[in-house]
Order: C-alpha cells, then sequence, then structure tokens
C-alpha cells in the first residue's frame, strides 16, 4: 500500500519541494493550497490531487481535511510548510489524530504553537549556551500598551508569537519616538498583540540550518549562508543562497540539537541565526520545513522521507544525513517578485539566475511546473512593462 501525503500551505516552492521529495515513496501526494490562484505544484506530475482553502481560518482547514483527506485503510500523513498551517493542525489534534499523522510535540495539542513564543525558543537557547540578544515583550491590550524602562535603542521589533501577517511587525527603531508610532500602528492594526522589542544588532551575514528531529535524534545535514535576503511582502525568505556542510559551524550545530530535543519536536524544522560583530548569535526556530528547504534535497539529504519514513515506524539509519559539497541556489519565486516590486534590475535577475548552482523549480524528472513558472515569468515581465509605460 503506498502511503498518503498532504502537502498543505502557501508558496509553490516549498510545497513543490516536499511533493518532489516524495517521489522516492511512492506515496499518493493531494495538495492543499492557500493561493489565490491554482498554483504551479499542483502541475507536478506526482500530484493526485489538489484542494483550495484560503484564509486563515484554523477551522476552515481542520473540515478541509476532514472531508478530503481520510484514507479508511490507513492513516495520512500532513506535512504543513507555513506557519499557519503548522499552527492550525496542532490546535486542532484531538479532532485529527484518529485519521492523520502530522508533526507534533508528544501528540499534545497546542504544543507546537506554545513554543511558536520567540521568548520560549531564547530562553531555550540561551540555556544550552547560545547567544541571545536582551529583549522584552510589550502586551497591547484593548489598544493600550506600557513601554518599559529598560529599552536600549536602536531596538527592533517582532510579534513575540506567530501571526499571520508577522512581517508587518519587523521594523528597527532609531529612538523612543520611533517606537511609540510604530506601536502606535500596531494598536490601531492588532488591537491586541504581544510585541516583542529586542536590542537592534547589525547583521553581517544571515545563516540557517534545516533539519529534522524526532525522539530517537535530531539531524542537521548542513548550513545555509543567505547570499540575497527578499524585502517587501517576501522579507525573511531567501532569494539566493550558498549550501554548506557543517564544517566550521560543528559548535553551533551541537547547539542546535540540543534545542531541538528539549522541546521534544517530531518533524522538519529550521532555525534562523546570524553573525554580528563576529559573533553568532541565535535568530528563531520554524517548526515547518523553511523556505530554503530544498536545497537540502538537492544536495543529497531528504528530510521529507525521513518524516515520512519515521511517521509509518520505519527506519531512517540508511539515509544520507550529511551535506558534503557546497552549491549555490537561487529561489525563483521570491526572486521573480522582488525583481517585479523593483527591488533588483532585470540585469541583476539574469546574473543570478546564471550564477547559481540550482534553482527550486527546474527538474527533468517533472518538467510541468516549470513550464507554467515561464509562463508565469512571461506574464510578470509583460505586466511590469506595463505598468513602466503607464507611468511614464
Amino acid at each position: 500500500m503506498h502511503p498518503r501525503v498532504v502537502v498543505i500551505g502557501h508558496g509553490f516552492t516549498s510545497k513543490l519541494g516536499v511533493i518532489r521529495a516524495l517521489a522516492p515513496a511512492n506515496a499518493d501526494i493531494s495538495v492543499v493550497w492557500k493561493e489565490k490562484h491554482k498554483p504551479i505544484d499542483c502541475s507536478s506530475k506526482y500530484v493526485k490531487e489538489e484542494f483550495c482553502c484560503r484564509g486563515n481560518n484554523p477551522k476552515n482547514l481542520t473540515e478541509c481535511l476532514l472531508n478530503n483527506c481520510i484514507d479508511k485503510d490507513q492513516k495520512t500523513i500532513l506535512i504543513p510548510v507555513n506557519d499557519f498551517s503548522a499552527s492550525a493542525i496542532d490546535q486542532n489534534i484531538d479532532q485529527l489524530k484518529d485519521h492523520f499523522l502530522f508533526p507534533h510535540i508528544h501528540m499534545r495539542q497546542g504544543a507546537i504553537t506554545e513554543w511558536m513564543n520567540k521568548e520560549k525558543q531564547k530562553a531555550v537557547a540561551k540555556s544550552v549556551g547560545l547567544n541571545v540578544v536582551n529583549s522584552c515583550s510589550v502586551e497591547i491590550k484593548d489598544g493600550e500598551y506600557h513601554l518599559p524602562d529598560s529599552i536600549t535603542f536602536p531596538c527592533f521589533t517582532k510579534t513575540r508569537e506567530y501571526i499571520s501577517r508577522y512581517k508587518h511587525t519587523l521594523h528597527r527603531c532609531a529612538d523612543e519616538k520611533e517606537l511609540r508610532k510604530v506601536m502606535d500602528d500596531f494598536k490601531d492594526t492588532f488591537q491586541n498583540i504581544t510585541i516583542m522589542v529586542e536590542d537592534y544588532k547589525e547583521i553581517e551575514t544571515e545563516y540557517a540550518v534545516v533539519g529534522f528531529s524526532c525522539e530517537k535524534e535530531v539531524v542537521i545535514p548542513g548550513v545555509i549562508e543567505i547570499t540575497k535576503m527578499a524585502q517587501g511582502a517576501d522579507k525573511g525568505v531567501a532569494c539566493q543562497g550558498k549550501i554548506m556542510s557543517v564544517k566550521g559551524f560543528e559548535d553551533l550545530v551541537e547547539k542546535f540539537k540540543k534545542v531541538m530535543s528539549e522541546t521534544g519536536f517530531t518533524g522538519i524544522f529550521d532555525i534562523d541565526f546570524y553573525k554580528s560583530g563576529g559573533e553568532y548569535y541565535f535568530g528563531e526556530i520554524n517548526l515547518r520545513i523553511g523556505g530554503s528547504g530544498y536545497a537540502v534535497q538537492r544536495m543529497g539529504v531528504n528530510l521529507p522521507l525521513m518524516f515520512v519514513k519515521t511517521m509509518l515506524g520505519e527506519s531512517i539509519d540508511g539515509m544520507e544525513k550529511e551535506i558534503k559539497e557546497t552549491a549555490t541556489y537561487i529561489n525563483e519565486r521570491i526572486s521573480l517578485e522582488n525583481w517585479y516590486a523593483g527591488f533588483f534590475s532585470t540585469r541583476e535577475f539574469k546574473k543570478m539566475l546564471k550564477s547559481s548552482d540550482f534553482g527550486f523549480i527546474s527538474d527533468e524528472e517533472d518538467r510541468a511546473p516549470e513550464k507554467a513558472f515561464k509562463r508565469y515569468f512571461f506574464y510578470k515581465k509583460i505586466q511590469k512593462s506595463l505598468n513602466a509605460l503607464l507611468h511614464k
């Protein structure tokens, strides 16, 4: 019997990478997508069914899964690729557990959502010896808030827990006046939210590790260096990066493994960190596969397959778990959107495509998504040219 797997989330490159990773398992793959229009990943030859579930309502996603994705002969495996999907599944474990297998923390409902609290993440990171920046939490309740005297400037704001519009909360504030303006905007937008205010650090280089954890072990195959970060709506996602072995990062990687062991998480994760003033600092944990996760697979380490095997009770002992070479990659979707938004030129975009060892869309065994992406690229190019003519 082929395992049934449902890949859930927003962002077709992340879903596409997971879909292709499961080809060796001969899985019956379904996709639950959240985009405005049917995404490119649905055209993959490995996708058997696809369902649309728009919006950020955990109840709607749960009903979509219960109504469309139950297999009477076996439990269906769920793989979320964004924070909303991961949190929605986690908040409805009691409804889903009889029919589905999914990322979890000791199968306790709400535990993953609790670990999305960045203060909680920083506390465990600090306990294992990782550098963390000083911070405090400012609660906005019914449109009111109080700034503690302990805040130093410049500072950086972000939401303490995951929310669907978390990127709107990322701001550098030079002084108290700027911070109050930002906080006033937050209270008008969200009414009730907890904002984390951190000491600001000038970032020299941003990094990530993508791995898999379960009760038996934590696998971190390599380190990703972000060479070009997206701006605008995709802020925080890499346009381009370099993936390499853990050589030179061994001490950090061991500490990251301790952090993940402390969480008790079973599933695919990524951890963001950065270098500032010659020191490495912990950023945050994402309890789902990251935007650059497909790069790990392209280098020979199949994390989604590890997860599926673990859910099926199979051993992962014989699987490749280390990246030995170095390569550069481009996330074509994110780069295209940033080019369209004007964050870099057509010449620079072409240079990025040419200089990368691989991208996330092209695949000799699965050509339909690349053809769909080329049509999408042509459409965006025409649209950009028309916009330029209209604004002359």
